[in-house]
């Protein structure tokens, strides 16, 4: 069932990417409710983009859940910050050597620095309950894992 539900949520993330704010240190969580018929087949009943995060869910549960978006949010923002602080010191070290930077050049380095990626030493742990299903550091189809065809991209 689990590659049903990321294909479900793959496609409600296409529907809904215009208007969602593409900042890299921005998160939301959504809360998808399904319901499986007769025949098992998967149905999409509503999408929430604040979901209640109610203890009646189970309080383990939503420890969990919390501690481990937490890690990963943690983890993208370490990583960024690390990239950010090695691309000032060699804009430092260019400008110390030629007198001045170019600005134009550095730009592209800026792009590829604020990407959402983990920086090896920030990945989450085995044991975080959540799986990327969407990574658009990835070209084409292969951002969504095998879930849309490039015909659809």
């Amino acid at each position: 069932m689990k590659p049903a539900f990321q294909k479900a949520f793959v496609h409600v993330s296409r529907m809904a990417e215009k208007s969602l704010w593409k900042q890299s240190n921005v998160y939301e969580m959504f809360g998808l409710d399904f319901m499986l018929d007769n025949r098992l087949n998967l149905w999409l009943l509503e999408c929430n983009s604040s979901p209640q995060l109610l203890e009646d869910n189970g309080k383990e549960f939503m420890t969990k859940m919390l501690e481990d978006i937490f890690e990963i949010q943690y983890g993208y923002y370490r990583s960024r910050m690390t990239r950010m602080l090695e691309l000032i010191r060699k804009m430092k070290e260019e400008e110390k050597s030629k007198g001045s930077i170019d600005l134009v050049q550095w730009q592209e380095k800026y792009q590829e620095a604020i990407k959402n990626r983990f920086e090896p030493e920030f990945k989450p742990q085995e044991s975080n309950s959540w799986t990327l299903v969407v990574d658009k550091n990835l070209p084409g189809a292969a951002a969504y894992f095998g879930h849309v065809t490039n015909e659809c991209v």
